[in-house]
């Protein structure tokens, strides 16, 4: 039988239903892949049956997979110390009074605390429990408070530590440093449209935003002492990586010795929080593996049957210009990530899309950067949008559809700053240059 007609098969019968089985995606992948290589190896069930040793094992043994861990340990001891008060308390002083003023510094915060998190549900989370409230002292809309909170999470995606930008790069074999310093300006122009959009609708309708109360310089001041070491940490971390001083893995090391050292020191950090902090990056780190290693087995199986080659090839003949390709990557990407959780849609798509990538001459940095992107607007699209459950579960007063109905503003904000990487590809490349 035709080799792609078996893979079909394969997907079909494998794949599909444990996709709809809600089966780990992880799981599901190097089950597929498993069945895959029995086939096209003619039923060599000792080689199939080695490759999840072999490719935990090389897992395990890569140095580049060394950062996962201890980026989130960073995120999730930098969680337990309480920065995350203390950011939003300095942001609110310093902006809090404009239009829109207390949405604009939980962008901020959101952006401050991806900078140690890396995750954008934690940030979500954290930022529900710490910035609603406030919100609502203030009388802002829920609309628009819930949609600040969701997508402002979401800019941890694409700041360093971001684990997202980390897979990206383990999956497509792209530098593990460049992807991090790229996501630097595009996560902080991303911030600005968020910011610019919020000060812009208030100041049009100041009933969704009304400004908040303006602080003296004094007490502007005054907020700056608590987070001044954590920018430093912050800038230690990206600057290290950007002017070659240490390796990504050196720095997320550093970085959590640091977090760690700062949280005794303001007394902030017990036994009992370092060890939930641990407990749960040991947890996410286990089913990130997982997924990397299944997504290394069903990769195999798609070398070994020849689909992936010839699937690039087909979508290559159709020669279409290279914004239109784009587009259609943009649209095919929204969907799958409307179904499937930002690491599952990686591992399932990256060993397809990179040699599309690579056919069109594009820098497998800057398309990192784009995909990332797209993945924080997948993080706030229903069904699986994970950032709006997140909200939902962390103020189950707000209605599913007040979240998803503030979230879309932001959402289409997000699509523009996609179309504006497209169109000015530096803004992702610049920092990676200069490396």
């Amino acid at each position: 039988m035709d080799p792609v007609a078996l893979s079909l098969l394969v997907a079909g019968f494998v794949l599909v239903p444990l996709i709809l089985a809600g089966v780990q995606i992880g799981i599901t992948l190097g089950i597929t892949g498993m069945v895959g290589i029995v086939v096209f190896t003619g039923g060599n069930i000792t080689a199939t049956l080695s490759q999840p040793f072999i490719q935990s094992l090389d897992v395990g043994m890569t140095y580049a997979f060394i950062v996962i861990p201890l980026f989130i340990a960073l995120g999730t001891i930098a969680g337990q110390s309480g920065i995350t008060s203390d950011l939003f308390t300095a942001f609110s002083r310093w902006v809090g009074h404009v239009p829109g003023g207390i949405a604009v510094a939980t962008i901020g915060t959101s952006a401050g605390l991806a900078s140690v998190t890396g995750s954008s549900l934690g940030a979500s989370a954290a930022m529900a429990k710490l910035a609603m409230p406030e919100l609502r002292r203030f009388r802002y809309q829920d609309r628009l408070s819930a949609g600040a909170v969701s997508m402002g999470g979401t800019i941890a995606a694409m700041i360093p530590p971001s684990i997202t930008m980390v897979l990206y790069g383990i999956f497509s074999e792209t530098s593990i440093g460049k992807m991090l310093i790229a996501g630097v300006l595009p996560g902080l122009m991303t911030c600005a449209l968020y910011a610019l959009k919020i000060s812009v609708r208030c100041k049009l309708n100041p009933k969704l935003g009304p400004p908040g109360p303006r602080f003296s310089w004094r007490e502007r001041l005054q907020t700056l002492p608590p987070v001044l070491p954590f920018f430093l940490i912050v800038f230690a971390i990206i600057g290290g990586i950007l002017f070659g001083v240490w390796t990504p893995v050196e720095s997320a090391a550093g970085g959590v010795v640091m977090v760690l050292l700062l949280a005794i020191w303001r007394r902030r950090m017990t036994w009992r929080k370092l060890f939930f902090a641990l407990a749960d990056a040991a947890i996410i780190c286990a089913s990130i593996q997982i997924i990397v290693v299944g997504s290394l087995i069903f990769s195999n199986f798609l070398v070994l049957s020849g689909f992936s080659e010839l699937a690039t090839n087909e979508i290559i003949a159709l020669d279409l210009p290279p914004v239109w390709m784009f587009c259609a990557l943009v649209v095919v990407y929204l969907i799958i990530g409307t179904m499937m959780e930002v690491a599952s849609t990686l591992a399932l798509t990256i060993p397809l899309v990179m040699p599309i990538v690579a056919a069109m001459g594009w820098d497998p940095v800057w398309f990192g950067v784009i995909l990332v992107s797209i993945m924080e607007i997948s993080a706030v699209t229903p069904p699986v949008g994970l950032s709006l459950y997140v909200v939902k579960a962390t103020v189950p007063e707000l209605t599913l559809t007040d979240i998803c109905m503030g979230a879309l503003p932001f959402w289409l904000v997000n699509l523009a700053a996609i179309f504006i990487l497209y169109l000015f590809p530096q803004i992702a490349l610049v920092l990676p240059g200069m490396m």
